[in-house]
């Protein structure tokens, strides 16, 4: 913004060529004053009473006299240099905003040319006289601005009056007279786009008014959207789309409900999934919605319990019992209640362990031997005996145990010799005596063999028939005199 000084020359430039404008026009009009008055001399006189009067612009632009103005102090001064600062905004922002209306813009201009002189009043110390005038300026500003916006707002209101009427031709011309005066209003600016697509939506009402005739809902759809999108302030038409979508929304949910419903009826789980998914994007808080969605959820859960259960059945069948271990211990973690996952994964477990138990004696067959681990295997066969009729491979097993255990007891030739003078015996067993060979039935084990003689020391030696043994010979002779 210019400062006070820089305003003062402008006003002082602008008055010097009112000057020179108003001496050139005295002077034609004292010239035209003369030949008048030497007409008037030779034409009858005439006294008519003349009303003396100053209009509003003739006392902007001329201030009144003071013989004498008041003494300022800097801050004074200062004050009122802020005070025509600020009236000068008012006046330049007031110019703009009436730029499009030459009797608004010619008003300003009067205001403008009185802020002139006050100026000039100010650059000549005349302070009370720039004082009156400021407050004369200032309230013709704010009558100024009231007077230009009832200028553009009355006829926008009298045309969205006339709008809302259907007076189209009368919306128009009054609309028009506002943004005439106001091009950027933006309420005149909305209408005009309303009048300017009245038509096309009045043939969309037509197309809704048929569409409902003819019963066809989606005709009515796209009639009241094509409203709703040319002119968005038509309630009447926002209210019926809604309406009409919730309409469809509705029948299309109810539709795909029925083919979920279908498709389980036909046990095809995946088709009734895929609808039923669809439908939740619809209406996920739907009460039918949570029935049908926890009814498919039974369904397959049963199937797919079934289909396990058909599985462990099929390995059981098969004798595959850790397959079948693997399989119940797996669908017993989603159906824990089921009784066949149950029983298989029982009969697997035992199954698998009298397995582990057979092997681990047939692996070792000479600890069969031993009385005590024999029995241990005598034990656990029986155990096994109760679960062989689900397992072949079980039977077979405790077949081949039971063979090895009869082998252990079947006696194996054992081969004693001696000197004939030893007397021998097997300890535990019986009397050998005395001999130079001789071959006794011993089964599998671990024997202590003693020889004894008169005169000499006796002695002991232990030997092990193992199953496997064939010709086993041993020498047993005392031959150390004491």
């Amino acid at each position: 913004m210019p400062s006070v000084e820089q305003q003062i020359e402008q006003s002082r430039a602008k008055k010097k060529t009112i000057i020179k404008k108003t001496m050139l026009g005295f002077a034609v009009v004292l010239f035209v004053g003369m030949a008048s008055a030497v007409l008037i001399a030779y034409m009858p006189s005439a006294s008519p009473d003349v009303d003396l009067a100053v209009d509003e612009s003739e006392a902007l632009r001329q201030p009144s006299k003071s013989p004498t103005s008041p003494l300022l102090s800097p801050e004074e001064r200062k004050a009122l240099q802020m005070a025509l600062s600020d009236s000068k905004q008012r006046v330049s922002e007031l110019a703009q905003r009436v730029t499009h209306s030459k009797e608004f813009s010619e008003k300003v201009n009067l205001v403008d040319d009185a802020l002139n002189d006050a100026f000039n009043n100010y650059s000549a110390s005349n302070y009370g006289e720039v004082e009156s005038a400021l407050a004369q300026i200032n309230a013709s500003v704010a009558t100024i601005s009231l007077d230009y916006e009832n200028a553009y707002t009355a006829p926008y209101e009298s045309a969205l009056l006339a709008f809302k009427n259907d007076d189209i031709s009368g919306a128009f011309n009054s609309n028009r007279l506002s943004l005439t005066t106001n091009p950027d209003f933006d309420k005149a600016k909305v209408l005009q786009q309303r009048i300017d697509v009245y038509n096309d939506v009045q043939d969309a009402y037509e197309q809704a008014r048929v569409g409902r005739v003819e019963n066809n809902i989606q005709k009515q759809r796209d009639a009241y959207a094509k409203i709703v999108s040319l002119d968005p302030f038509r309630e009447d038409a926002k209210q019926a789309l809604d309406a009409i979508e919730r309409q469809l929304l509705d029948s299309r949910f109810n539709t795909l409900l029925a083919k979920a419903n279908k498709a389980i009826d036909v046990r095809d789980f995946s088709a009734a999934t895929q609808h039923i998914n669809e439908a939740k994007t619809l209406k996920s808080s739907s009460s039918e919605l949570t029935i049908i969605s926890r009814k498919l959820a039974s369904l397959i859960a049963g199937s797919e319990q079934q289909k396990i259960e058909n599985q462990v059945t099929l390995f059981a069948d098969a004798d595959e019992w850790k397959t079948v271990q693997l399989l119940a211990s797996k669908g017993l973690t989603s159906f824990s209640t089921s009784p066949t996952l149950l029983k298989a994964k029982q009969d697997a477990d035992a199954i698998i362990n009298a397995s582990k138990r057979i092997d681990a004696y047939q692996q070792k067959p000479e600890r069969l031997s031993d009385d005590n681990i024999r029995n241990l295997a005598q034990q656990d066969i029986e155990q096994a005996r109760n679960y062989a009729d689900r397992s072949a491979k079980l039977r077979a097993q405790i077949t081949s145990l039971e063979q090895i255990i009869d082998d252990i007891n079947q006696p194996r030739p054992v081969t004693i010799t001696s000197d004939n003078d030893t007397y021998i015996k097997v300890l535990g067993v019986g009397l050998v005596g005395e001999t130079k060979s001789k071959t006794i039935q011993l089964k599998p084990g671990t024997y202590r063999l003693e020889g004894s003689r008169e005169g000499y020391r006796s002695v002991i030696k232990e030997i092990i028939v193992s199953p496997s043994a064939n010709n086993l010979t041993v020498h047993v002779e005392c031959t150390e005199k004491v």
